[in-house]
């Protein structure tokens, strides 16, 4: 057997084992809130023990601090993702398994293969300027396929319905949103994948050829594909869109609505095993608390309550027993949902994801210091114009310089001054000094392949090592996720 013909094997072998997975699946979505519970109790204790028996890390960042097997959740200290990559070696539970080979490996992998014939390495974008090496083994990477179908099951969709799907979405093979599109195919006929930094044009002449009754791509691409379809240039009649990896506001769904009289559902992942979609309710993404614990938590680390907006979450993934993530910090700005969905599951609600906390911008203070500018100053704002298309923020030292590509509409010079001007009174009323904002329309805004195409509105150009003074944004409203 050739290798490729052992790769195809494998993958079928995965999605005939991530099949087998439904039935326990569906029966965990209606359980109640206490069994729920006790099934996380349950798979911690079990993933602890795991990581203290044969993680070299765990075993000592545990011992040092008196904790055991049976301690409590809020007694494990987290973990950040730099501290994870500093100790890859020792985190790994597979003595096999050495950061310097994997990384070898990294640079000559195609397509779907298997490294030592078993385990599927990825990497996050990077956007936040970070990298992470991540490894499924083949029944994580199962329960990972299983969600896919249980998403589904979550959106209406009958299970025996193969519909012709788009996947817009990454091209490098060691993201996740790649990965996941190639699985996909070995069970399904009619699959397209396309890259997200293609240009435009391209997605909309294979699209028209194609013709997908699903879509799944990132909210960015789908407002251009939605502006597209309205102006007569795209063709197509999707039932079903699925978008995440960036936050999802009122007007993009807006957009979409009236391009195919649908809406979207949202989703929420991310390579560590974060996963999470909306129902047919549409009032916020189930996050999937059988397969991982989702801890709200302030920037010290302190729990914060259901309806408040948090800084960051700590995820544990109770079926990475790889590579342990156990309190595992992640820098979404989350706000869960303080009332159940009227579906009837058990899994939490995410009301709002705002973006990432390392989106904030620090500027000088009138008073002295930093002022902290979270990305929902921003986003609140230029992301309910009707005349932007799209824009970008990119902080250069205390300027500010803001890209937007306008619309189709009347009224374009006039774009500039009003979104300088607006944010200009904005940053004052926080406490910014000066603020110098700087608006400029161009034609379009590139892509990058490093991020695989995921679209940054907001960054920064150089890094300022300052502290800040104060954060004056406590809770100035949230993003809507489509809620209706």
């Amino acid at each position: 057997m050739t290798t490729e013909q052992d790769t195809l094997k494998k993958r079928r072998e995965d999605v005939d084992g991530a099949k087998a997975m439904e039935p326990v699946f569906k029966a965990r979505e209606w359980w109640d809130g206490d069994t729920l519970r006790r099934h996380q109790e349950e798979a911690l204790g079990d993933l602890v023990s795991h990581a203290v028996k044969h993680s070299p890390f765990y075993r000592d960042l545990y011992r040092s601090r008196g904790i055991g097997p049976g301690s409590k959740l809020k007694d494990l200290p987290p973990v950040t993702k730099s501290l994870i990559m500093e100790h890859f070696d020792e985190v790994v539970t597979d003595r096999r398994l050495r950061l310097e080979k994997i990384r070898r490996y990294m640079e000559t992998l195609r397509e779907d293969d298997y490294y030592l014939g078993e385990y599927r390495v990825l990497t996050t974008a990077g956007s936040s300027g970070h990298k992470g090496v991540f490894l499924y083994d083949r029944l994580l990477w199962r329960h990972l396929h299983g969600s896919v179908t249980r998403a589904s099951r979550f959106m209406g969709l009958p299970a025996d319905r193969k519909m012709r799907i788009t996947s817009i979405g990454a091209g490098n093979p060691l993201h996740l949103s790649y990965r996941r599109a190639i699985s996909r195919e070995v069970d399904h006929r009619f699959y397209q994948r396309l890259e997200a930094t293609a240009p435009l044009e391209d997605l909309v002449r294979e699209m028209n050829a194609f013709m997908p009754e699903y879509i799944h791509t990132y909210p960015s691409v789908a407002s251009l594909l939605a502006l597209e379809q309205t102006a007569g240039r795209l063709r197509i009649s999707p039932r079903v869109m699925v978008t995440g990896a960036e936050p999802l506001t009122e007007k993009t769904v807006e957009k979409i609505r009236r391009a195919w009289n649908i809406i979207p559902f949202n989703s929420y992942s991310a390579t560590e095993g974060v996963l999470g979609i909306a129902c047919t309710r549409h009032r916020g993404i189930h996050l999937f608390e059988d397969l991982g614990i989702y801890e709200t938590v302030d920037e010290e680390g302190h729990p914060v309550p259901a309806g408040q907006r948090g800084h960051k979450i700590f995820f544990t993934n109770l079926y990475q027993y790889t590579q342990p993530l156990i309190r595992y910090e992640v820098s979404d700005i989350l706000t869960l949902s303080p009332r159940p969905c009227p579906c009837g599951r058990p899994f939490c609600l995410v009301q709002s994801i705002e973006g990432r906390n390392d989106e904030t911008l620090y500027l000088k203070g009138a008073a002295g210091g930093k002022i902290a500018v979270p990305p929902i100053v921003f986003r609140g704002y230029l992301d309910e114009l009707q005349e932007v298309k799209e824009y970008q923020v990119v902080q250069h030292g205390e300027t500010l310089r803001v890209r937007v590509v306008p619309g189709d509409g009347p009224g374009k010079r006039d774009i500039p001054g009003k979104i300088r001007n607006f944010l200009e009174r904005e940053l004052a009323s926080l406490g910014v000094e000066a603020p110098s904002v700087r608006v400029t329309l161009v034609d379009k805004i590139e892509r990058r392949g490093e991020t695989m195409g995921k679209f940054q509105s907001i960054r920064k150009e150089q890094e300022s090592g300052d502290v800040p003074s104060r954060n004056p944004v406590k809770n100035r409203g949230t993003v809507p996720k489509g809620k209706k």
